[in-house]
């Protein structure tokens, strides 16, 4: 390579690069605009191909701009439009990478690059601030609920830097894809530094670039799930041109470094750059375009910013080495590390929470990233200091000792949180009771008789020999005797309640004044149609019953929709014991309890978003507006169902009712559940239709000529609210009640004849 001449030498100062500091700073805030673009207005189809993207037409369509804002319009689609071109900061950060390894090996003696020496500095660089930003998430992660745990295998690999599967690529925060790059470059780089020397900074740069783009486009028209992936750089050699045209820019502003800044200062330099970014923005709506659109973006924001920012005499040095672009620049890995969990925390989803609200989560996530940012290079740098001084041994030791104590505590709330309040982990809580179930899905653990605890229950639940709750009825039916067999879910079964206090149960008792009656539980927590239809189809024929009664829940039309093997999955059969020790060496109670606690509440009130747990509990998704998975797919699965079981009955002779429970939310005042969202308008008519649940079943009922009975009312008539304050479900009271009313109507209307 040719020696610089005396006259052309270039300081290497930190004033003299810092235009490349500037450069990183306007890349990382380029990026944290990017991720609050993706919160506020959902993730651009431009310039990210992934399986099953869109036509042309519909990806052309999502650029339109944004209107009916009024004065915000304008402001609203500058941070569209600049937030959805961010992810152009990773092709500065890749330039600024390769430019600044090379710069520095230049400017040593042209000695062999020593190996060792090189590895142990670069991973000295990036690795201490990479694992204290995972130590540093990890107690954050169980206040804030944003998901670093030790138990996770993702965990280790990501410490490792190793994220090349599409699950592993964006773990916990999406963002640190990035460092699985970076590492491979990193290790890649010394066969670089040799080519360049051995050909020269042009022919690398097209070497690379032949290379890239071919592999690139390979993948880019072969791959579909790991399209994503492929096109971000999960795999380095799809990032190597712009690596690599850091690589060459370097060698070229050291070789010549006059002419060099005169030709990048240029017009001509301007245009050219001006072209290439208009090419690789109108490319990136193709898949095959995003085999060069990145590099054109990259190389032409480069070259535009380096004018702009860099001294217009490669002698000058720059006045501003001070600015705040510069300080974002120089902490710009911390900075990295720190905004993306901060961006997912605090910036509201969608522009419904407001323009103030909007604005403040924005402002709370700039803060708490620079603070992070701060706080973790001061530990990183304490602990480093505290190594060098106490030795490895002694250091290690300290460490281990403090570890150790730290999940001491931890574990001892653990316990405690299993002892006093216990939590639903490792699947459903009434899991233990359970079994899986070849002809319904699961059912009870038959003659059985489990204590469940979690999320404020305590009761027992007994199960038959046939895995439903209660005695086991005997086939043959008495003389004289009317029988009931009643199917539901947890409000059947009963969930929360000790089972002798049921519904059925109490039912059985107050018609044995009237008639002599057997009412059959066959109800089971989390069945819906499909299983209520199943079982009638297994029992009914054999135990004949006079009278089929459906304890139809609002979320059944969901529930038709829904398999048994997902069903199975969300149960949690083959997980760990949530009453074991996996449960309590992973915390499993305690992370549960403080992000019930904790963790939902603080993220709905800074993103002005409904509690998601408590959102659950009050099933609030099932009397959603413009809801055709339940208004159209699962009513018509519903249907089907019914009809299934009105044939069943018809064979036997058997009648059927369907009896509509209410939601805790269509029955107790807001403030009678603990649970309840504060920042949600139930009677808000534009986003919610309370009578539709309701509404269906009656529909439902009428056509088939099924009896039908509505709760509401009835339940609305106890003196205190019928559902348990901090869960779903009703007390013992709410059993009570809709136990008596169904014993006067079902005797009033001739179900039931004395």
């Amino acid at each position: 390579m040719t020696q610089t001449k005396p006259s052309q030498t270039v300081s290497h100062t930190s004033a003299s690069l810092a235009w490349l500091n500037q450069i990183k700073g306007l890349a990382l805030i380029w990026i944290v605009v990017n991720h609050v673009a993706e919160r506020l207005f959902g993730f651009p189809l431009w310039a990210n191909p992934a399986a099953g993207w869109p036509p042309l037409s519909e990806r052309l369509a999502q650029l339109q701009p944004l209107s009916g804002n009024g004065v915000w319009d304008i402001p609203l689609n500058l941070l569209r439009y600049l937030g959805w071109s961010g992810d152009q900061g990773v092709q500065l950060f890749l330039i600024a990478s390769g430019f600044g390894l090379t710069w520095g090996l230049l400017h040593r003696p042209s000695a062999p690059l020593a190996l060792r020496d090189f590895y142990r500095r670069r991973l000295s660089r990036i690795y201490p601030l990479w694992w204290g930003a995972h130590l540093l998430f990890l107690p954050l992660g169980l206040v804030a609920g944003i998901g670093l745990s030790l138990t996770d295998a993702s965990f280790w690999f990501s410490l490792l830097g190793i994220r090349l599967t599409p699950g592993q690529l964006y773990y916990f925060a999406p963002a640190w894809w990035y460092m699985g790059l970076i590492v491979q470059l990193y290790l890649i780089y010394p066969l670089l530094w040799k080519a360049l020397r051995r050909i020269g900074p042009a022919r690398l740069l097209i070497a690379a670039c032949v290379a890239g783009f071919v592999i690139r486009a390979i993948g880019l028209l072969a791959l579909d799930a790991y399209l994503d992936a492929w096109a971000r750089g999960a795999i380095f050699v799809t990032r190597l041109p712009e690596f690599v045209f850091g690589i060459a820019l370097a060698a070229w502003l050291h070789r010549d470094p006059v002419a060099a800044h005169r030709r990048l200062h240029s017009r001509r330099a301007l245009l050219l750059a001006a072209l290439a970014y208009a090419l690789g923005a109108v490319l990136a709506i193709d898949v095959l375009g995003m085999t060069v659109a990145p590099f054109l973006l990259g190389a032409a924001a480069f070259v535009v910013l380096y004018a702009f920012l860099a001294p217009a005499h490669p002698s000058t040095a720059q006045r501003s080495t001070q600015s705040a672009l510069t300080w974002v620049g120089e902490r710009s890995y911390a900075l990295y590390l720190m905004h993306h969990p901060f961006v997912i925390l605090l910036v509201p989803f969608g522009l419904e929470a407001g323009a103030l609200q909007t604005i403040g989560g924005i402002g709370a996530a700039v803060a708490m990233t620079i603070a992070g940012a701060m706080v973790l290079e001061r530990a990183v740098g304490a602990a480093q200091r505290a190594v060098s001084g106490r030795g490895p041994r002694r250091a290690a030791v300290s460490l281990a000792v403090g570890a150790a104590a730290g999940y001491g505590a931890l574990l001892a709330g653990d316990l405690l949180v299993q002892h006093f309040d216990p939590q639903e982990v490792f699947g459903w809580g009434e899991r233990p009771s359970l079994q899986p179930d070849d002809a319904f899905g699961w059912k009870l653990i038959p003659s059985s008789e489990t204590l469940l605890r979690w999320e404020s229950y305590d009761y027992v639940v007994t199960a038959n020999a046939l895995g439903f709750p209660g005695p086991e009825p005997g086939v043959s039916k008495p003389q004289g005797t009317r029988r009931i067999l009643a199917v539901g879910d947890a409000f059947t079964s009963a969930e929360g309640v000790d089972t002798d206090q049921a519904w059925p149960r109490l039912l059985e008792r107050e018609l044995a004044s009237t008639v002599r009656v057997e009412v059959l539980n066959f109800g089971i927590t989390g069945y819906g149609p499909n299983q209520y239809a199943a079982v009638i189809d297994a029992y009914a024929p054999a135990y004949r019953p006079d009278v089929l009664v459906i304890g139809f829940f609002v979320n059944d039309y969901q529930d038709a929709l829904t398999s048994d093997d997902q069903f199975r999955e969300s149960i949690g059969f083959g997980r760990s014991d949530p009453n074991g020790a996996p449960a309590a060496l992973t915390l499993a109670d305690l992370r549960q309890w403080i992000d019930l606690r904790a963790a939902q509440p603080l993220k709905a009130w800074l993103r002005g978003e409904p509690n998601p747990h408590g959102y659950f509990l009050g099933n609030f998704g099932q009397f959603e507006r413009d809801r055709p998975d339940l208004e159209i797919d699962g009513r018509a699965a519903a249907a089907e169902r019914l009809d299934q079981i009105g044939q069943t009955a018809r064979r036997i002779g058997a009648k059927v009712v369907v009896v509509l429970i209410p939601a805790s939310i269509q029955v107790c005042r807001p403030d009678q559940l603990d649970y309840y969202p504060s920042n949600i308008d139930v009677t808000d008519a534009a986003r919610f239709d309370l009578e539709r649940p309701q509404r269906v079943a009656t529909e439902l009922a009428a056509e088939r000529g099924f009896g039908y009975y509505d709760l509401r009312n009835t339940l609305r008539t106890a003196p205190d609210c019928v559902y348990q304050p901090r869960n779903m479900h009703w007390t013992a009271e709410g059993h009570r009640v809709a136990a008596a009313y169904l014993a006067d109507r079902l005797v009033a209307d001739g179900y039931v004849m004395p």
